[in-house]
C-alpha cells in the first residue's frame, strides 16, 4: 500500500513538472547590417524609413507553417533612417516556451510590417485596409539564456529570412517627387525633339 502511494506521489510530481515546465530562447529583433536583399520596402517603393512604418516579430513552434498560429512577441519597432533605411532595431526578445524545459530551442519566426497611420498593430492595418506586408516563416536557433558563451542571433542571419514590401493591395506607389521627375524627363525629351525638327 505504501509503495502504491509513493508511486502515485512520484507520478503527480513528474506530471506537475511537465505541466509547468518552460524553456526560454533569446533572439535579437534587429536587421541592422542586413544586405539590400533583406531590407524592407515601403508603399512608395523606397526603403521603409522612420516612424511611418512599423514591424513586429511573431513566433511559434519550429514545426509551425501556418502564420495564423503565430503570436506576436514584444512591442513593434520603427525603422531606422538614412543609410540604414529598410532596417530596424527592436532589441532582444526572450521567448518563453511553455511545456518544454529546453533552453535555446529552434523556433519559427515571421516579421510583419505595416504603415503606422493605419493602426497600432499589423492586424489593425489589415482591418483598416492600409499598406501591410510580411516575410516568409523561417526557423532560427535561439540563444540559451543560461549559456554566457553563446551569442544572441540576429533575425536576418537566418537563411530563410527575406526582405519584403509593405504595400497597398494594388502594389507600391512611387513618391510624387519620383513621378514628377519622370514627367519632367519625358517633357524634356519631347521638347528637344520639337526643337530638332524646327532646325531641319
Amino acid at each position: 500500500m505504501k509503495t502504491r502511494i509513493l508511486l502515485l506521489i512520484v507520478c503527480f510530481v513528474l506530471a506537475g513538472h511537465n505541466l509547468f515546465a518552460q524553456g526560454q530562447g533569446v533572439v535579437s529583433f534587429t536587421s541592422v547590417g542586413a544586405p539590400e536583399s533583406k531590407k524592407i520596402f515601403g508603399a512608395d517603393c523606397a526603403f521603409a524609413s522612420g516612424t511611418a512604418y512599423r514591424v513586429a516579430l511573431y513566433w511559434g513552434a519550429a514545426t509551425q507553417t501556418d502564420d495564423r498560429n503565430l503570436v506576436q512577441i514584444g512591442n513593434s519597432a520603427a525603422f531606422l533612417t538614412g543609410a540604414s533605411a529598410g532596417t530596424y532595431f527592436g532589441g532582444g526578445r526572450t521567448i518563453t516556451t511553455p511545456g518544454s524545459s529546453v533552453n535555446g530551442p529552434v523556433l519559427a519566426f515571421q516579421v510583419r510590417g505595416w504603415a503606422s497611420a493605419y493602426g497600432a498593430s499589423y492586424e489593425e492595418a489589415l482591418v483598416n485596409a492600409g499598406p501591410f506586408g510580411k516575410g516568409p516563416i523561417f526557423t532560427l536557433k535561439t540563444k540559451d539564456p543560461l549559456n554566457a558563451l553563446e551569442t544572441t542571433p540576429s533575425l536576418y542571419q537566418a537563411p530563410g529570412y527575406q526582405g519584403f514590401p509593405i504595400i497597398w493591395p494594388e502594389g507600391c506607389i512611387p513618391e510624387p517627387s519620383s513621378t514628377a521627375v519622370a514627367i519632367l524627363a519625358g517633357a524634356s525629351l519631347l521638347f528637344l525633339r520639337v526643337v530638332q525638327k524646327r532646325r531641319r
